[in-house]
């Protein structure tokens, strides 16, 4: 079998498409197989170059393209790197016949609801650029093949592998300390939200909508790595203090995995209003803690979330959609603990990491 070669982000991974990828890499470690795991997160200042006018991207490319020149066998790369690697992908692919392997996790730009008709084609095409030299394309969802599809590509070079979840991370034996167990007994209803504090994620709207919550007590914490967007983290601090929530809000640094686990297992309802997942780790994870999730009514998320069943959808970009649905819950503890524990059964004997990645290694093996 060749040497698969991952092309991918921070080492270790920050995010959930970074974990994807390198869950996929520690299962060929696991059986035996020649791998390397390269973080081009690592090699950044490259692609700084590309946002030199007119001639950046290409000279980016370019020494990317020599950077990676090295490397042989079966290339696997991640989508948000694609636009770096059209050149690497080209010289591998036709000169030493190297397979392409590339993992959707998102596309950044193209979205088939975008109104702007000119701006969606444009996307589209590049996507469908991007795309073309890939022998096979990996993602997670049948929404994020459906998008995939639309821009041109063949449905049958698309393999759907979804996330599994990381129980031995997540163990349920823990238990919040003392200080949480006394909110709970005052019946302060305690909301999560874990996602990047980027605007994709829509959490200025669950800001808002905090502020239109009939239930008095109750308090917010969000988790996300707030390094590379401060301009957005810092609009929400603003609208935090402008709101005069500061007392109830708490931000958390994504990178502390400890605090993480004691958030989940305290936490009472989960909330992740996104304008655009195409899965969504975090909902699996919220739902092993047998948390209720509320979430918006797009993309990939209503094939996590049922509605009325383990969970609420809403519009995006929606506050008060947002407030209605966390009032019903608060205000309905029955309700709370029933959704929860049907999320908690759709986790329950589903969504293992070693499916997923065996499935990967028996797709690769039809490449051999």
């Amino acid at each position: 079998m060749n040497k698969v070669v991952f092309f991918t982000g921070a080492k270790p991974p920050q995010t959930g498409g970074e974990f994807y990828n390198y869950q996929l890499s520690q299962y060929l470690k696991k059986i035996g197989w020649e791998h390397e795991y390269v973080s081009l997160h690592q090699k950044r200042h490259y692609i700084r170059l590309s946002k030199i006018p007119f001639f950046g991207s290409s000279l980016a490319s370019f020494i990317f393209a020599i950077i990676l020149f090295k490397y042989r066998g079966y290339l696997v790369e991640d989508h948000y790197f694609s636009k770096y690697l059209w050149l690497t992908n080209f010289i591998h692919r036709f000169f030493f016949k190297d397979k392409i392997i590339v993992i959707v996790h998102l596309f950044y730009g193209y979205d088939t609801n975008d109104r702007f008709l000119i701006r969606k084609i444009i996307n589209g095409i590049t996507e469908k650029t991007r795309l073309s030299l890939a022998d096979l394309i990996i993602t997670s969802s049948e929404y994020s093949k459906n998008e995939i599809v639309s821009v041109g590509i063949n449905p049958d070079l698309i393999h759907v592998l979804p996330p599994g979840l990381d129980r031995d991370k997540f163990n349920l034996s823990f238990n919040p300390v003392s200080s949480w167990n006394e909110l709970n007994q005052k019946n302060i209803k305690k909301i999560l939200c874990v996602g990047n504090y980027v605007p994709r994620k829509g959490i200025i709207y669950l800001i808002k909508a905090l502020s239109q919550i009939k239930y008095q007590k109750i308090t917010l914490d969000l988790v996300g790595n707030r390094k590379d967007n401060s301009s957005y983290y810092n609009q929400l601090i603003n609208t935090v203090e402008k709101l005069n929530l500061t007392e109830c809000v708490v931000f958390h640094d994504g990178s502390d995995q400890e605090n993480i686990k004691k958030l989940y297992a305290a936490a009472d309802i989960f909330v992740l209003p996104s304008f655009k997942e195409t899965f969504g780790i975090v909902f699996l994870e919220a739902m092993h803690y047998g948390l209720p999730i509320i979430t918006t009514n797009v993309s990939a998320m209503p094939e996590l979330i049922e509605q009325g069943k383990n969970g609420i959808l809403v519009p995006p970009a929606d506050s008060q959609a947002l407030a209605q649905a966390i009032n019903t819950l608060v205000e309905k503890p029955n309700l709370i603990k029933q959704m929860g524990e049907a999320g908690r059964q759709k986790v329950a004997n589903s969504y293992y990491w070693e499916h997923t990645c065996s499935r990967f290694v028996s797709i690769l093996e039809t490449l051999n």
